[in-house]
Order: C-alpha cells, then sequence, then structure tokens
C-alpha cells in the first residue's frame, strides 16, 4: 500500500486539490450565498459612525 501512494503521489496531490477546488467553486458560486456577499460588497460604501 505504501508503496501504491509513493508511486502515485502526484496523481493523488493533483485529484486531492482538484477536488478540493471544485468543492470551493461550488461552494462560492451557491445560490444562498448571494445575499451574504451583496451585503458584504456595500460595507467598503457605508460611512462610519
Amino acid at each position: 500500500m505504501l508503496d501504491y501512494i509513493s508511486l502515485n503521489a502526484g496523481l493523488i496531490g493533483l485529484i486531492f486539490f482538484f477536488v478540493f477546488f471544485i468543492t470551493v467553486t461550488l461552494w462560492t458560486f451557491r445560490p444562498a450565498a448571494k445575499e451574504s456577499y451583496e451585503k458584504h460588497a456595500l460595507i467598503p460604501l457605508e460611512e462610519n459612525e
């Protein structure tokens, strides 16, 4: 098992980071987050009191 992992470490790492990237991308663009992102986008325009 350790031999298989060491021989294919590059491929395993590529697959891991690709799955991670797709997960983060889908999480970022989910429809439920739109309201939160729009609220955060207006923070620089708000007056400080």
